[in-house]
């Protein structure tokens, strides 16, 4: 059943693109910069907290995602940004290419979040570097935003890569491909572990991959355009509806790697132990 609803977004694409009649048209500046800067805020937020988590745990697995999730959000608040007629004049190539270059990202960091870091060396090499990895993404939007805002070239280019062009297709594939392994091997671990957050995570891995299809084929402004917005909402949107639902103190904790979720655990365990010591001590102290 899962597996139908994923592919409804691409039948919908593919009906789109191959009757333009029916690919309807709405261009609304102002509310497009509204729309997308708020639905950036929510894997922004996302991010946040479990790269807040991942520090505290010092969890690899839970760091990464919370970088793809950043990722992304970065670059579609630049798009957001970079609206035309609301901070900048006309429409340029930072406008057209923030999201595919910011889902690429996201995507190789997925596939990075989704080896095992349990084995070796892996995980405490990524934590151990965790400072440059995140201001290294920091770094990378800070210099796409100033490229892109200020008009300097290629970014200033009025005429930027359209649907179907060789750059947004040669973006779009290897995007596409790193989406669909981190998508496969999550939902590999959630049948494992019978976790719900991981099902929502592979899911917007898909879900992304499939923003990735629509933004390198769809028109601009058209229906099928708007789609990959809402894809990427629908991702985002999932999984904190599935964080959400598990308990407050540890939010992400089927997310850990394996060392970290055992350590957790016995934490549980003992606090759980100490509460009832607590309790028997008090209901039984003498009178």
């Amino acid at each position: 059943m899962l597996a139908v609803l994923l592919t409804v977004p691409l039948i919908g694409l593919a009906v789109l693109l191959a009757a333009p009649s029916v690919d309807g048209h709405w261009e609304h500046q102002p509310s497009h910069f509204w729309l997308v800067l708020v639905a950036a805020a929510v894997p922004a937020l996302l991010g946040w907290a479990m790269g807040a988590a991942a520090r505290r745990r010092n969890d690899a697995r839970l760091f990464l995602v919370s970088l793809a999730f950043f990722a992304a959000a970065a670059f579609l608040a630049l798009h957001a940004l970079a609206t035309p007629k609301v901070l900048l004049d006309a429409s340029n190539a930072g406008f057209v290419v923030a999201v595919p270059i910011g889902l690429l990202l996201a995507s190789a960091l997925a596939v990075w979040s989704a080896i095992d870091l349990d084995t070796g060396t892996r995980g405490r090499t990524v934590m151990a570097r965790a400072p440059v990895l995140r201001y290294g993404l920091l770094t990378v939007v800070g210099v796409w935003a100033l490229w892109s805002l200020t008009s300097v070239w290629p970014l200033d280019e009025p005429n930027p890569p359209e649907s179907g062009s060789a750059f947004m297709v040669a973006v779009a594939l290897p995007g596409v491909a790193l989406y669909a392994i981190a998508a496969a091997r999550y939902f590999a671990l959630a049948r494992s572990r019978r976790s719900t957050l991981l099902v929502a995570i592979g899911c917007a891995w898909v879900l992304l991959g499939e923003a990735m299809l629509a933004v390198a084929w769809a028109r601009n402004w058209r229906a099928s355009w708007w789609e990959w917005h809402l894809l990427m909402l629908l991702a985002f949107g999932a999984i904190a509806w599935a964080v959400r639902r598990l308990p407050e103190t540890e939010r992400f904790s089927e997310l850990y790697l394996d060392d970290v979720a055992a350590g957790t655990r016995e934490v549980s365990i003992l606090f759980a132990d100490l509460q009832g010591f607590t309790s028997f001590s008090e209901t039984h102290a003498p009178g």
